[in-house]
């Protein structure tokens, strides 16, 4: 017999009550709608057009009380309309008669009606109003109102009693169904457990033999034989999963060999880099490295990250791994010093989170270049900058003071021509001068000698402190500048002078790039343990493909007039707030406006 078979015979008898308890279920629902629905066809409709009678009755009482007491004459045409509106809902009450003694209440009703409109005519009729009006007010249209809405309220309280009764009748009804339903159930459950008793060794063993065998493999016991007593669908898939068992360890054998080759030849890649590369998983546990990373910074396979040495390294791949995205060191001077074989040199880390399909984090790989050569460049360079500028300082000092001494015709009037010649002499050593003091700066924030002295300041108060000197340009020039920062924007711990610089630059290129009757914006804002500050205009902006180099010393967006720009401020910029441990940010979109980002430490 096959398992089908054997189902479907185990599963017939609570088929069949089940078949018995739906088919009893829905007539059940179908006498409880038809009560329900004729409950609201025969008295829901009674009620709503008594209803809208007491409420013209209740319009026409105080439109007459209104005329006696306080003599406001309301418009015929709301009177009219009020009697239309009650005769028509007295017409459809006449039409709807269903329970014994409505048809007296409706000819009582009627005639209530008709002698009350007989006196409401009389009390609207043109003539005096004084007395007689509030005598037929009195004396005949307030009883006959109160007999009309008593009449009225007898009909609905007919239909409302009638209605509970019908639903009471209802609640009966499906009350017995209920019993009859429960008792059938029961009977069902009782069936269906003997079913099981009867049918369940006969068919669920084979099927927990085969589960048991098929948990094995799972465990990766890929040598277990599942053993076949039947020819029906179990045991025909219990050949199928010994065939499947067969391939996988077919398959597991030439995967082992396939991956023995990638972990070697990835391996073998990794070693012939210079750099020091290791692969760790999330919990931080090193599952490859190359002999640089084993021997320059003992990441060993199956060490820890933490367990190295390097406390740098384990933070960068701490914050690598908890924020999803790659963290690097910040320029050379955040370089790991090592000396290796009596020399000197500097590795700059970088970690890369690699993320699945599901944004799920899978491991961290570590990355120490090797710039111990690029390092050196640089110093040798910003040194022969600060030689330079401070060997130019002396002399163009000189020339400047020069300058302005013939320009001040002490030693003599000056022919036009010379005038014109000294006067661009004089611009040009005033720019050179402001060049040198720029390098000068940059030299100093770079060198540690320039000392950043932070106190706690408020956001506010430190961009009013930086605009300070800039409010009058802007008037000049015909631009808005607004301020925009929230009530409970933390303090900041900054030193107040090296940002009045930060902002006087960012200030300057907005003026300079945004037309008359533009706006520039200078906000702040909490962001975790930072205070964000942004600088953003409605100027030209700054084409996509120059946005990573403006922080770069002697740039200049292509087409800016070089002779109003040194391209240096960007630069200090962005040393001022690297030595504040803030970081700076570029966006900008062509003739969209540019928008400076930066943050600062929160106290």
């Amino acid at each position: 017999m096959s398992l089908k078979t054997k189902l479907i015979l185990a599963f017939c008898g609570p088929a069949a009550i089940l078949v018995l308890v739906g088919v009893m279920s829905v007539g059940t629902v179908s006498e409880s709608n038809q009560a329900m629905e004729r409950i609201f066809r025969e008295n829901y409709d009674s009620i709503a057009a008594c209803l809208g009678m007491k409420q013209a009755i209740e319009r026409l009482d105080r439109t007459a009380e209104l005329s006696v007491w306080e003599e406001i004459r309301e418009p015929l045409e709301s009177i009219r309309t009020a009697i239309i509106e009650f005769e028509r809902n007295l017409a459809f009450q006449q039409g709807n008669v269903t329970l014994p003694g409505e048809y007296q209440l409706n000819e009582q009703l009627a005639a209530h009606w008709k002698a009350y409109r007989s006196k409401y005519e009389d009390f609207t009729r043109p003539g005096d109003a004084g007395k007689g009006h509030r005598d037929i007010y009195r004396q005949h249209l307030l009883p006959l109102s109160l007999e009309l809405r008593d009449t009225v309220q007898q009909i609905i309280d007919m239909n409302l009693n009638n209605m509970v009764s019908l639903d009471g009748q209802a609640r009966r009804r499906a009350g017995e169904m209920k019993q009859r339903v429960l008792a059938s159930t029961v009977v069902g459950v009782g069936l269906a457990i003997g079913f099981m008793i009867i049918a369940g060794p006969w068919v669920v063993r084979p099927i927990v033999n085969l589960t048991r065998s098929v948990r094995e493999i799972q465990r990766g016991n890929l040598d277990l034989v599942v053993n076949v007593h039947s020819n029906d669908e179990i045991g025909q898939l219990g050949k199928a999963f010994n065939e499947m068992a067969t391939r996988l360890r077919e398959l597991r054998r030439s995967n082992l060999a396939r991956l023995l080759r990638t972990r070697q030849a990835t391996e073998l890649a990794l070693n012939s880099l210079s750099d020091a590369v290791a692969i760790c998983s999330p919990e931080g546990r090193i599952e490859l490295a190359n002999e640089a990373a084993r021997r320059i910074f003992n990441l060993a396979p199956d060490g820890m990250v933490s367990e190295a040495g390097n406390e740098e390294v384990t933070r960068l791949f701490e914050r690598a791994r908890d924020g999803l995205r790659p963290k690097r060191s910040k320029g050379y001077s955040s370089a790991i010093q090592i000396f290796k074989d009596g020399n000197e040199h500097f590795f700059l880390p970088e970690a890369i989170p690699f993320l699945n399909e599901e944004q799920q984090l899978i491991g961290v790989t570590l990355v120490l270049s090797d710039v111990t050569r690029m390092r050196s460049l640089d110093e040798v360079k910003s040194g022969l900058v600060s030689t330079v500028s401070h060997e130019l300082k002396t002399p163009l000092t000189s020339m400047r003071l020069a300058v302005h001494v013939l320009l001040s015709e002490k030693l003599g009037p000056l022919t036009p021509a010379q005038l014109e010649i000294l006067t661009t002499a004089r611009d040009d050593s005033d720019r050179l001068h402001h060049i040198i003091e720029r390098l000068l700066d940059i030299g100093e924030i770079e060198s540690g000698h320039c000392e950043i002295k932070p106190q706690s300041v408020p956001a506010e108060q430190l961009i009013l402190q930086g605009i300070e000197g800039m409010r009058a340009a802007f008037q000049d020039r015909g631009i808005i500048l607004e301020i925009q920062v929230p009530a409970h924007t933390r303090p900041v711990l900054a030193d107040v002078f090296r940002l009045r610089i930060v902002f006087a630059n960012l200030l300057q290129n907005a003026l300079k790039h945004t037309p008359p009757g533009g706006r520039v914006t200078v906000s702040a804002r909490d962001e975790r343990d930072h205070v964000c500050f942004e600088v953003a205009d409605t100027g030209e902006g700054i084409p996509e493909e120059y946005l990573s180099r403006v922080f770069d010393r002697f740039f200049r967006v292509p087409g800016q007039n070089r002779e109003q720009d040194s391209g240096l401020g960007l630069a200090i910029v962005k040393e001022i707030i690297q030595a504040h441990g803030g970081r700076i940010e570029v966006s900008s979109r062509k003739r969209q406006g540019t928008r400076f980002t930066f943050t600062l430490p929160g106290e």
